[in-house]
């Protein structure tokens, strides 16, 4: 395993008073800190069963993402700081699709966090069931939510004070650009989500196809933790982001997401296992590289 650097991987302390820009030591950014800490790095990896990743040799039925799924599992898992699963493409299979996401989740390991990429969004009565689903019934440690609805549809995920919850705040899609951006609406979002942080249990989903703005964001937030997508298949910028998404001098406080740059795809043959391996590795060093710049 590679050295790791104490200023990126090192606990989060208590709170000295020192302005740092260090959060103070919430239950949710405890057990992210310690995944990191494990993996030796700031990598999340995803997990989707669709056709276009199958390698030869597995069947894209439920059996065969199940496997290729666990497969991707027994290959990064020593250097994944987190999971994420992203729930349309299980729930794009049915019932057998949410079945076979239930028990993914259950034969996970213990070190890596499991996010719930859900984006969910509703009244509180509605969203307080959300939370439940994700949070309690796939004991998922994080999720993500769409904040436009307001306060009250967050509210509930934030309730639970030992997860946390990823609040959409500039996306990595071109879309972005026609409500997040226009208009400096994610500037809005990322207040709410500082006033929201009280636990320190909220985050920011800041898309890595941004990283000007993942800079006003940090800003604007502290030392939320980040999730961030969109460094591989998207073209975003992994140097620029990793600096500007950086939560301070002594903790790097953004996870990097990747799916398509570790998922091997149709064109793989012979040994998935080891190049998925290989891939997750690769991409570690890169991120680890990428804060330390």
């Amino acid at each position: 395993m590679p050295s790791r650097k104490p200023d990126l991987l090192h606990a989060v302390e208590p709170p000295t008073g020192s302005g740092d820009g260090v959060p103070a030591p919430s239950p949710a950014v405890l057990r992210l800190n310690e995944a990191c800490r494990r993996s030796g790095g700031w990598l999340s990896v995803g997990l989707e069963p669709c056709r276009a990743y199958l390698p030869a040799g597995f069947e894209a039925d439920i059996a065969g993402y199940e496997r290729f799924l666990m497969t991707v599992v027994e290959a990064s898992a020593s250097v994944a700081a987190a999971f994420k699963f992203n729930l349309a493409f299980f729930e794009a299979l049915g019932p057998d699709g949410w079945a076979m996401l239930h028990r993914v989740r259950a034969r996970l390991p213990a070190g890596p966090l499991v996010i719930a990429d859900a984006k969910r969004s509703d009244i509180g009565s509605s969203a307080s069931f959300y939370a439940s689903a994700l949070f309690e019934g796939l004991g998922a440690d994080a999720a993500t939510v769409n904040p436009l609805m307001g306060r009250d549809s967050v509210e509930p995920f934030l309730d639970f004070e030992d997860r946390l919850t990823f609040v959409l705040v500039l996306t990595s899609n071109p879309g972005a650009a026609d409500f997040l951006q226009a208009g400096g609406l994610y500037r809005r979002i990322a207040e709410s989500v500082r006033t929201w942080n009280h636990a320190g249990n909220c985050g920011c989903v800041v898309g890595a196809t941004r990283p000007e703005q993942a800079a006003e964001v940090r800003r604007i937030v502290g030392a939320a933790p980040f999730l961030v997508p969109g460094v591989g298949a998207q073209g975003g910028d992994l140097i620029a982001t990793a600096r500007n998404a950086r939560a301070s001098a002594s903790w790097a406080g953004a996870l990097i997401h990747v799916t398509r740059g570790v998922l091997p795809g149709a064109e793989q043959a012979g040994d998935v296992l080891g190049a998925v391996r290989e891939r997750a590795t690769a991409w570690r060093k890169k991120i680890n590289s990428a804060f330390g710049s």
